[in-house]
């Protein structure tokens, strides 16, 4: 095999897995903060997102609700629940393939995509 042939299959393993883990591996966001929420209240404290052991796939869960938090505490309680993460979704322009693919990634903020 040549050098050629061997990047080639080299990168469509490599992209293959990632593939996979993009598509299989990802944990729904909604299923993901019911695991965050501890005590199983129904909402999401600061302490629950600081403490959440985050699977590899969950990796932007923390880095995004840290950035969220704030804005999306509608009532101001120090904890959010379903509902006000559903506003601040839809504050957002967010849908729930956006909250996967930002708990997926880890990136934080993650301001409307083009559609």
């Amino acid at each position: 095999m040549n050098a050629k042939m061997i990047i080639a299959a080299t990168l469509l393993a490599v992209s293959s897995g990632a593939l996979a883990a993009d598509s299989a591996g990802v944990t729904g966001w909604i299923e993901t903060i019911h695991r965050a929420d501890k005590n199983a209240d129904g909402m999401i404290t600061p302490t629950e997102i600081m403490y959440y052991d985050a699977m590899s796939h969950e990796a932007g869960f923390r880095p995004f609700m840290v950035d969220h938090f704030a804005a999306w505490d509608f009532n101001g309680d120090q904890m959010i629940d379903m509902d006000e993460l559903k506003k601040g979704m839809e504050k957002a322009s967010m849908t729930d393939k956006d909250m996967d693919r930002a708990f997926f990634e880890m990136t934080g903020f993650q301001p409307p995509r083009n559609k």
